[in-house]
């Protein structure tokens, strides 16, 4: 095995144990909430519009979701030279592989937008103490996660 798989081996490792941490973000919240939950008094008052907010929250993250999507695939297929300059130049500070450092800047900020659509849910849990929608965006989130899992053959594409 040469000095690029070992690095690339490496490095599909580390981007391994962030979305692990991401994904388990997500029952983190879940657990808090549930904890939550018995003595909670929700933040929204009775003139709140709780259906406007809900169904706005929806619709973001339904394009969060697909716009994650389309970042992600965006970052790997860029091919411009003052890009690649850029992750060439930061790989050599950070010792790391330049297609693995570019894959994980990919892979974080998909993750990251994947994630918020669970923060989302525990938004709503925080203004009305809904449980059905905190489950729903937490279920969207990790579908989302698992869809932008990591995956070696990315990398080496």
């Amino acid at each position: 095995m040469n000095r690029d798989e070992e690095d690339i081996k490496k490095g599909i490792k580390r981007i391994w144990i962030i979305w692990g941490a991401m994904f388990l973000s997500l029952l983190i919240y879940l657990v808090v909430c549930h904890l939550l939950e018995p003595s909670w008094v929700p933040l929204a008052t009775h003139d709140f519009p709780i259906d406007t907010f809900i169904n706005s929250l929806y619709g973001v993250s339904i394009v969060i979701f697909f716009l994650s999507s389309y970042i992600r695939k965006f970052i790997l297929n860029s091919n411009s030279s003052t890009q690649l300059e850029r992750f060439t130049q930061i790989s050599e500070r950070t010792k790391m592989h330049p297609a693995v450092f570019k894959y994980q800047t990919a892979v974080i900020i998909s993750l990251a937008l994947s994630e918020s659509i669970g923060i989302f849910g525990v938004v709503i849990f925080l203004f009305i103490k809904d449980t059905n929608s905190l489950y729903l965006f937490i279920a969207i989130a990790a579908a989302a996660m698992i869809y932008h899992i990591p995956r070696l053959s990315e990398i080496e594409n």
